[in-house]
């Protein structure tokens, strides 16, 4: 499904089928987070050119677009800032939800934890780390 077709599914649903919660619609997103990145970066990345073109000297390309949707995936700032209601609507969703699916994506398979005995390692190499550092003063 193209991604403005897979945002208007998910705000809109077709008549007849039933609206799903919002916690439910969140969790499937996680269930497949690169996808969903992917998915919610060019809708947002095309939504943020059409909104900005035009209102926004610093937006001339789509790829001006794509840097700002993808900086307020991440870090949630930069050198271009939304100029209008829409672009700012589209910021704010990306940096309420960006750094959540930026992690899961990073995560591994549905969130696939070390295991324990790995877990143990890590933090015996930290406790020696503490334990060979000079006290404070």
């Amino acid at each position: 499904m193209d991604p403005i077709g897979a945002l208007s599914h998910f705000l809109f649903p077709p008549r007849g089928q039933p609206r799903r919660p919002v916690d439910e619609q969140a969790m499937g997103l996680v269930a497949q987070p690169a996808r969903s990145t992917l998915q919610i970066v060019s809708t947002a990345t095309l939504l943020f050119y059409a909104a900005e073109r035009g209102h926004n000297p610093r937006v001339n390309s789509v790829f001006d677009a794509l840097v700002y949707c993808t900086t307020c995936l991440s870090v949630g700032y930069g050198d271009i800032f939304a100029m209008t209601p829409i672009g700012k609507l589209v910021g704010s969703a990306l940096m309420t939800l960006g750094p959540a699916l930026s992690n899961a994506a990073l995560d591994g398979p549905q969130g696939k934890k070390a295991d324990d005995q790995t877990e143990r390692e890590i933090l015996a190499t930290l406790q020696e780390i503490l334990r060979r550092m000079p006290p404070a003063p």
